[in-house]
């Protein structure tokens, strides 16, 4: 049995105690928590805690200034602080405060180095001219506008302007545009600008307190946008170093609250009393004995009591956690695809594992095909931890195994001699991957038993087509089959007897189960019940046959293999780059493509011949609070 052996453990102290319990006995344990209402509720005046700290903020605060300031917090592993919430809150407020200031005291630098990029790059189209602008903004009669008018605005300017005192001077033109200035006296300022933005006049906004010519005002410029650059580098370093100097504080906060709002989860999941806390879980019995140990040496009060599950069945579903070894393990996944051994369940990891690997294969024979699945698995596994291609690389030893035995190469049968070609020994293999099907079921039905033993399902025990009255029937079947093919001189009619009533027992399952539990009016009178019977009894005469037959498949599928690559070798005839070039691509194709169906039909007699006979999958998942 590959699940590990659960306690349940339910720990007990001084409630003004419960952070320095968690902290020192639960906190980090491999435990994981059940709800303590649900356990201990009825037993005493319990009630949940409502009073909880809330961490969460300042967690979340924390790690926005680590990741500002890219503190490695491995150079800071088990650093603690001694602060109240309350205090490490105003701690990252004032951190905050102070960052979010710079920041804005930046952002307005920024602001205004653009602005002045704006107003040089609006200047460059007076280049040349000499006029010193703080003295044309410094006219008190007279208004002016720099711009830009399309080429058909400036033609009819003469038309507006001749009755106006208006001039325009020209400084420059381009492709699409005339630029220059317009002068108007203040008292008709209005009008002006009226007439030229019907004439699709564009403005180029000046800064009117500045003075100098052009290129003089764009010198001014660089050197102030020089100085508000500084000033923003200057804001940068005093934030690096208000970071740098509160890097130790900030990392101990960052942990003591992570760690505390790790013991919400635990004081979530407990119960207390006007004195005591209590705290329920699962442990194995070695962290469980290993805890008991450790906290009878404590002096506070603290009280600690561990019982097997089955103490608790009524109250309490103890989780699943699996124990493979390092070949098994990665097998796991494709049980809990399927759903999780609950913990009366025999794990079908190691079985999964030992049955996918030989029938993979038998299927996949092939050893330099196979050879190269174990390079590209156990490469990628180990370069990117992707569980599934550990599977990929164990199939891979199977599919070279098998390779040896069938003498195929990259589909070469002439490199090296195997003692079971597929080709000269089909029906050989097909009635091998029949009898290793049966025996498969065989195993399933017993796997089954022991499970009904465990749950004292006796129903399903004793009269369950999987239970022993259907492991007799289908014995006896092959039995008495191979006897008859095989003329092996046994007599018939006890077999024939185990059919019959083995038969009668699968029929009469659910009456017999009532029975056996003592119910009243246990036989069912309603006509009804007999005839579906017969249907549903069909129905499972199909299934052993067909999940016999179904195994053939394995057969095939190695025949198959070698057509495949007959068909390459023969598309590679001709010699030359065209031989090497096919040779290459067709085992390419064919790894990827039957590798893929091989190992989905490897997975499908796993769920559908296999663990429909004695696998639920309804395990509850063993959740450790160290993983959270």
């Amino acid at each position: 049995m590959a699940i590990t052996k659960m306690m349940a453990v339910t720990i007990a102290g001084k409630i003004h105690d419960f952070e320095r319990v968690v902290g020192q006995y639960v906190y980090g344990r491999d435990i994981h928590l059940e709800n303590a209402a649900l356990v201990l509720g009825s037993k005493k005046k319990l009630h949940s805690f409502t009073d909880g700290s809330h961490y969460e903020t300042v967690v979340k605060s924390a790690q926005d200034i680590i990741g500002l300031a890219g503190i490695d917090m491995s150079k800071y592993e088990g650093r603690e602080t001694e602060m109240s919430l309350e205090e490490m809150k105003a701690f990252l407020d004032d951190i905050n405060v102070r960052i979010q200031n710079e920041k804005n005291s930046a952002d307005s630098l920024w602001v205004q180095i653009e602005e002045n990029k704006r107003i040089k790059e609006s200047l460059d189209s007076m280049a040349g001219i000499s006029v010193d602008l703080g003295k044309l903004f410094a006219m008190r009669f007279v208004r002016f506008r720099y711009g830009h008018i399309p080429l058909s605005g400036y033609r009819m300017l003469e038309t507006y302007l001749s009755d106006m005192n208006i001039v325009f001077v020209k400084t420059g033109q381009d492709a699409q545009n005339v630029w220059g200035f317009y002068f108007a006296p203040a008292t008709q300022m209005q009008k002006a600008e009226e007439i030229f933005t019907s004439l699709y006049f564009v403005p180029v906004m000046l800064p009117e307190n500045m003075s100098g010519t052009p290129e003089e005002i764009q010198a001014q410029l660089v050197l102030k946008n020089k100085a508000l650059g500084d000033e923003i580098a200057e804001l940068g370093r005093n934030t690096k170093k208000l970071l740098s100097d509160c890097e130790d504080k900030i990392a101990g906060v960052y942990n003591t609250a992570s760690k505390r709002h790790k013991f919400n989860e635990v004081r979530a999941a407990a119960v207390h009393s006007h004195d005591f806390f209590y705290i329920v879980g699962w442990m194995s019995e070695k962290d469980a004995k290993a805890l008991d140990k450790e906290m009878s040496a404590d002096d506070g009060i603290i009280l600690f009591y561990s019982e097997k599950p089955e103490a608790l069945k009524s109250i309490l579903r103890p989780p699943t956690k699996l124990k493979n070894n390092i070949v098994f393990r990665p097998f796991e996944m494709f049980v809990k695809m399927y759903g999780l051994p609950s913990y009366t369940e025999i794990d079908p990891t190691p079985l999964v594992a030992v049955t996918y690997i030989l029938f993979f294969g038998m299927m996949f024979g092939d050893l330099g095909q196979s050879a190269v699945f174990v390079l590209l698995g156990f490469l990628l596994y180990w370069k990117k931890r992707i569980e599934l291609m550990r599977i990929v690389g164990i199939c891979g030893v199977s599919g070279m195994v098998f390779g040896v035995l069938y003498g195929s190469v990259f589909g070469k049968e002439d490199i090296i001699h195997g003692i079971l070609p597929p080709m000269d020994n089909i029906q050989t293999l097909l009635i091998s991957t029949v009898a290793i099907g049966a025996i498969i079921i065989v195993l399933s039905m017993v796997l089954n038993i022991k499970n009904a033993a465990a749950n004292k399902d006796y129903g399903e025990l004793f009269f369950g087509q999987n239970g022993v009255s259907g492991l007799v029937f289908y014995v006896s079947v092959i039995i008495f089959a191979l006897n008859a093919v095989l003329s092996l001189g046994l007599p018939g009619a006890p077999f024939i007897a185990l059919m019959i009533i083995a038969f009668v027992c699968i029929y009469l399952h659910e009456p017999l189960s009532g029975l056996l539990k003592r119910k009243k009016g246990w036989l069912p009178k309603d006509a009804m019940f007999y005839v579906q019977n017969i249907f549903e009894m069909v129905e499972v005469l199909l299934s052993y046959f067909s999940n016999t037959i179904s195994f053939l498949r394995i057969g095939a599928f190695a025949i198959v293999h070698v057509g495949m690559m007959m068909a390459v070798e023969m598309l590679a005839q001709g010699g030359g780059l065209k031989t090497i070039i096919v040779t290459v691509l067709g085992n390419m194709i064919v790894m990827v493509l039957e590798g893929l169906v091989v190992g989905i039909q490897v997975l499908r007699l796993e769920y559908y011949e296999m663990f429909s006979r004695y696998f639920t999958g309804n395990g509850k998942p063993f959740v450790s609070i160290k993983d959270k």
